[in-house]
C-alpha cells in the first residue's frame, strides 16, 4: 500500500485538477485562458475578466497538453503532430525553445520548483522526463499502455499517470521517479481529478456516463456515480468517451464533470456529491479548468468551436467564445501585472 506524508496545502499548484498555477502573491494581475486547438496549430488566449480572445501563438499541428511554469512566466504546450514539447514565454506570446518528446504527447505537468516537465508519450507508453533548463530529456519512465494524462499532487511527490489501454492509475515520487503504485479503476483511465491532500481521486473512465471515486490510500475504487442516462441514439464519442473532463473547484467543495456524449457539464457538492445542476453546453465537451478564485467554469466544446465560460454562483453559461478547430485542452492561470504589461 502507498504510504502519504501530506500536509494540507493552498492555492498551490494543482492545474491538473482544473485550477492554475499559484504560488506568489498575486497583486496586480489578470487571468488568461490559453487553449489547445487539437486539429489546427495554434495556442487561442482568452482575457477571462472580458471574456474574449485577445491573441494566439503559433505553436506547431495538433497542440496537446499544457501547463504552465510556477512563476507563470512560461506556458510548455505538448505538439502531437510534432512529438515535440514547446516552451513559450508568457510575456511576448513567442515559443523560445522546444525539444523532441515520445510519439503523440498528451497531457503535461510540472514539479513545484518548475525543474521538470512530465509528458506522457501515448504511443511509447512511456513519460518523458523534460528538463527545462535544458530543454532535454533526462529520464523515461515506464508506464502501461497509452499514457493519456499526468498529474503532479499539490504537495509537489507524487506524479500520477493515467493510462488508457493499460486501464491503470500509476504513481510515481516525483523526486526519486521511482513508482510507488498502480491502481485499476476498471477500464481505460481518462482524466482525473486529485484532492489536495490525495486521499481520493476522482477518475473519468471509458463507457462511464460518470465518474468513480478511488481511495488513494486503500488504492481501490470505492464508489461510482452515473449521470442520468443518455437519450437512444446519442453521438458517442471515440474510445467510448462519455466522461472526460472533471475539475475541483479550488476550495474543493465542488467538483464540475463534463457528459461529453450529453453535451452538458454536471456540478456536484464535495464530499456528498449530491447533483447540484446540469448546465447545457456545445458538442463534445472535452476539458475544464477554473478559475483561481473559484468564480468561473471553463469548458472547451471540441465540436463546435467553442469554449464557454460558467458562473459558479448562478451555475449559468455567460459566454461562448468562438476559438480555433477542435479546442481540447484549456488552462486558466493568473499572469503576474508585469509579464501581463509586456505582452500586450
Amino acid at each position: 500500500m502507498l504510504a502519504f506524508v501530506l500536509p494540507i496545502l493552498s492555492a498551490v499548484n494543482t492545474p491538473q485538477t482544473g485550477r492554475s498555477t499559484v504560488q506568489a502573491a498575486d497583486h496586480g494581475k489578470t487571468t488568461r485562458v490559453y487553449v489547445t486547438n487539437s486539429k489546427g496549430d495554434d495556442v487561442t488566449i482568452i482575457d477571462a475578466t472580458a471574456l474574449k480572445v485577445i491573441g494566439s501563438i503559433k505553436i506547431g499541428d495538433n497542440p496537446h497538453g499544457l501547463i504552465t511554469s510556477p512563476d507563470r512566466r512560461t506556458l510548455y504546450v505538448s505538439v502531437e503532430g510534432a512529438d515535440e514539447l514547446a516552451a513559450v514565454d508568457i510575456a511576448t506570446s513567442s515559443v523560445m525553445a522546444r525539444v523532441k518528446v515520445g510519439r503523440a504527447p498528451n497531457e503535461v505537468s510540472i514539479t513545484r520548483d518548475g525543474r521538470f516537465v512530465f509528458v506522457p508519450a501515448r504511443n511509447d507508453a512511456t513519460v518523458d522526463v523534460v528538463d527545462t533548463a535544458a530543454m532535454k530529456v533526462v529520464e523515461r519512465l515506464k508506464t502501461p499502455a497509452m499514457p493519456h494524462n499526468t498529474y503532479v499532487s499539490a504537495n509537489g511527490s507524487h506524479l500520477y499517470v493515467g493510462s488508457m489501454a493499460g486501464s491503470r492509475m500509476t504513481i510515481f515520487d516525483t523526486a526519486t521517479r521511482k513508482q510507488l503504485a498502480e491502481i485499476a479503476p476498471g477500464d481505460w483511465v481518462r482524466p482525473i481529478a486529485l484532492r489536495q491532500d490525495e486521499t481520493l481521486a476522482y477518475v473519468a473512465l471509458s463507457k462511464l456516463h460518470g465518474f468513480a471515486v478511488v481511495d488513494l490510500k486503500q488504492e481501490k475504487v470505492i464508489r461510482r456515480v452515473e449521470l442520468p442516462t443518455l437519450a437512444p441514439g446519442t453521438e458517442i464519442p471515440p474510445y467510448d468517451t462519455l466522461t472526460h473532463g472533471l475539475a475541483l473547484t479550488p476550495d474543493e467543495r465542488e467538483l464540475y464533470v463534463t457528459s461529453m456524449a450529453g453535451k452538458a457539464i454536471y456540478a456536484f457538492s464535495v464530499p456528498e456529491l449530491k447533483q447540484l445542476q446540469k448546465i447545457d453546453v456545445g458538442r463534445f465537451p472535452n476539458w475544464i479548468s477554473i478559475n483561481p478564485d473559484g468564480r468561473l467554469v471553463w469548458v472547451s466544446n471540441q465540436l463546435d468551436d467553442t469554449v464557454s465560460a460558467i458562473d459558479t454562483r448562478t451555475k449559468k453559461v455567460v459566454a461562448t467564445i468562438p476559438v480555433g478547430h477542435e479546442p481540447k485542452r484549456l488552462l486558466v492561470v493568473d499572469i503576474p501585472e508585469a509579464e501581463h504589461k509586456h505582452s500586450n
